[in-house]
């Protein structure tokens, strides 16, 4: 099996790696040391400047649990929870 798809992620290399697939943000405001071990897993690639999820990296996400806000620890702060009530309630 590939490294890329065993190695662990740490949640911020996670949520790098959920920002380049979605097409989130640019580049430049993610943290270079994120890619760089993104991009050393094949998880992610570069093409001409630009930030493209591989196959891999689409099958690592595809395989990883979504954090969900209705199933948050509970030290999670109190307005939080509300939040995640309020948008369950209204099915945004």
């Amino acid at each position: 099996m590939d490294r890329g798809m065993v190695a662990p992620l740490s949640p911020n290399e996670e949520v790098t790696l959920r920002r380049v697939a979605y097409g989130m943000t640019k580049a430049k405001r993610l943290q270079p040391a994120h890619l760089t071990r993104l991009k050393n897993l094949a998880l992610i690639e570069d093409r001409s400047g630009v930030l493209n999820i591989t196959p891999m990296g689409r099958q690592r996400l595809a395989n990883s649990p979504v954090p969900r806000l209705d199933k948050a620890p509970i030290a999670v702060d109190a307005s939080v929870a509300a939040l995640a009530k309020a948008l369950k309630v209204t099915k945004l």
